[in-house]
């Protein structure tokens, strides 16, 4: 019996001594560098992960910028609190995980947007012909002083009746999605009151407001087509003969 309980001992023994030589060892317990995104330091240890799981802790580490939050002051939505490889990668894969969840759920609305516009795309279609920066008094709104040495972002549109029927009303709007922001820019909030006879085109400008031009309003005049793309994002269509086409929107 007692050397039953001696074997035990030293067998638990053994194995507390073989965790406090392996755990310093294993790559996963890794301490991340704290405040910077300047993985040079434990690039040895980084080498010994598994490639996936490297590729996490790298993606964690240059979307936390190196921050390191207590849980209570942590974002639930991307809780920055990884202290260590191990760390990184469960969060990483949390966050992956719901970001795809988010995506997929955008899809599925800019997917219903789309249904629900596609009628009155089919009748009429808006794009920018021209876009620029102009003197206060060329505007076609109201500025204000401010404005007047720096010009006003204005942009001219131009309305495509698509179908085989008179338009006598059109709203909507025309707005850039840009690659490197997440917000679109609205360009032009289309008000049309006048007849577009079929297959013709009628042009309006759009601008003129009391902020001067901003630095993506800037960048969309000088765009080469690669960073923003237009969307037309039409809300009602009115036809000669009383009828009128709604998004819902």
């Amino acid at each position: 019996m007692m050397q039953t309980k001696y074997l035990a001992g030293g067998l638990l023994g053994a194995a507390l001594l073989l965790l406090l030589v392996c755990w310093p060892r294993d790559p996963l317990h890794t301490a991340l560098p704290f405040g910077t995104t300047n993985l040079s330091g434990v690039r040895a240890q980084l080498a010994r992960l598994d490639p996936r799981d490297r590729a996490l802790v790298e993606a964690y580490v240059q979307r936390s910028h190196g921050d390191v939050l207590p849980a209570k002051f942590a974002d639930p939505e991307q809780p920055f609190t990884a202290r260590t490889f191990a760390d990184a990668i469960a969060l990483e894969k949390a966050w992956r995980l719901k970001h795809g969840e988010n995506e997929a759920a955008a899809a599925r609305r800019e997917a219903e947007r789309d249904a629900a516009m596609a009628p009155l795309r089919e009748a009429v279609d808006a794009s920018v012909v021209r876009s620029e920066v102009v003197a206060a008094h060329e505007s076609p709104a109201p500025t204000d002083a401010a404005t007047a040495a720096d010009g006003v972002f204005v942009v001219t549109v131009s309305l495509h009746n698509l179908g085989s029927r008179t338009i006598t009303a059109v709203e909507g709007l025309l707005e850039a999605r840009d690659r490197d922001a997440h917000l679109p820019l609205d360009l032009c909030w289309v008000r049309v009151d006048a007849p577009i006879e079929p297959a013709s085109r009628v042009e309006v400008r759009c601008g003129g407001a009391t902020r001067r031009p901003s630095d993506q309003q800037r960048a969309f005049i000088d765009d080469d087509a690669s960073r923003f793309s237009v969307s037309w994002n039409p809300r009602r269509v009115v036809f000669d003969d009383g009828s009128t086409l709604e998004s819902g929107l």
